[in-house]
């Protein structure tokens, strides 16, 4: 099983920090011998949440703006998978590369809760995204960084993530782009795409805050 520790970096020193960047290298449904795109991630937190970032080298491009918990999926799009405390129900955030997003709660595919709109406005709004076609190629090279405030975490009520241990994954997908793909930072093992899977999720923790350790 994948193991991550994800490092506390406080909010105002994120920007310069040189975080290690993760693959999301696992393409299981694809019968071809080299990826359909590449992608990566790389992730810290703070004492009010998560700072995660997605990168993103593609050949097409074919997304529009969504409401809130619409069908990002079928776009050029990242996911991330959190479940808390060894339990089967779990998180799952989706975003497209203009930033829209859907998220949801429980224990698989089919049982989910959306997320409430409002709280997922607070994510929207802090959000970055860089896009360009200078990678070669022609292909496209996409980022978009999340601000994920432990307010989300609905279900939960945490005031802070340190010291936690929990299950995760990371993903690209694009269901309905010119050429469908789905990779996975885990290895998934199904006949069929399907990242909701909390069987297959890696374990992460969650550094403790420095400055609270020595307190």
């Amino acid at each position: 099983m994948k193991f991550l520790s994800i490092p506390f970096v406080p909010e105002e020193n994120y920007a310069h920090e040189k975080l290690p960047q993760h693959v999301i290298g696992h393409e299981p449904w694809n019968l071809e011998q080299n990826l359909s795109c590449t992608a990566a991630f790389s992730i810290s937190h703070f004492d009010e949440g998560i700072n995660l970032k997605f990168s993103v080298t593609e050949p097409f491009l074919r997304v529009k703006k969504r409401k809130i918990n619409g069908e990002v999926h079928r776009d050029n799009c990242v996911e991330f998978f959190i479940a808390f405390d060894q339990e089967s129900y779990y998180y799952n955030f989706e975003f497209n590369c203009l930033g829209s997003v859907k998220a949801a709660y429980g224990k698989n595919r089919l049982h989910r809760k959306f997320l409430p709109a409002e709280l997922l406005k607070g994510i929207e709004n802090n959000m970055a995204i860089c896009m360009d076609n200078l990678s070669g190629g022609k292909a496209i090279r996409w980022e978009i960084s999340i601000v994920l405030p432990v307010t989300v975490f609905h279900y939960h009520h945490k005031k802070t993530l340190s010291g936690e241990e929990c299950s995760v994954n990371f993903a690209k997908c694009g269901d309905s782009l010119p050429k469908p793909h789905f990779l996975s930072w885990v290895e998934i093992l199904s006949d069929k795409p399907d990242f909701h899977q909390p069987q297959f999720f890696g374990r992460v923790k969650f550094e403790s805050n420095p400055v609270l350790t020595l307190a």
